[in-house]
């Protein structure tokens, strides 16, 4: 009975985290979450409301609009057949797998930070945590960082946690 007291509540959670900036001057938070400095004292004003999701989004324009100029520059995509949305069109457009290398071989700086893509696809400049948590009537609510996944895909735990008490010891 009391395991199962005890075991009320709990939940893991996996949560993004951001990077620290490499030049340390640059210190902008919103909501736990680092963002760039443009964002910290704007020209506009509605870039101070903006969430974390809608930055990602505008970075993700952003990344768009700089593969776009890039492929622009390069002649042979010039000559490739245009886009035409006509029904009666059967001409494929071959220049996507061309656009998305430019796309992964892209590298921005946006809203959320540095931007630019590992070999498997991944956005290298991304980061998760691992959190747990324990609600329960007799402990009270706690949220204690488990552990981090690291770059090569394996896990950086913290010490197991087998007990309410050691789990609200953790760091």
């Amino acid at each position: 009975m009391e395991l199962v007291h005890s075991a009320l509540g709990r939940m893991t959670v996996i949560r993004q985290i951001f990077p620290l900036w490499r030049d340390t001057n640059i210190r902008c938070m919103r909501n736990n979450h680092r963002i760039s400095s443009l964002l910290c004292d704007p020209q506009e004003g509605y870039l101070q409301s903006l969430e974390v999701s809608s930055l990602y989004l505008y970075d993700s324009v952003l990344m768009l609009a700089n593969a776009f100029y890039r492929k622009l520059e390069d002649r042979k995509w010039h000559s490739m057949a245009s886009l035409n949305c006509m029904r009666k069109s059967t001409k494929p457009w071959n220049g996507g797998w061309s656009m998305l290398d430019t796309i992964q071989k892209g590298r921005i700086s946006g809203l959320t930070g540095l931007m630019d893509f590992r070999s498997n696809g991944a956005n290298s400049h991304v980061q998760f945590e691992i959190l747990g948590t324990s609600y329960s009537e007799t402990f009270g609510k706690d949220v204690k960082r488990i552990g981090k996944p690291s770059i090569f895909y394996k896990m950086d735990l913290f010490p197991v946690l087998h007990t309410p008490e050691q789990f609200r010891s953790a760091p």
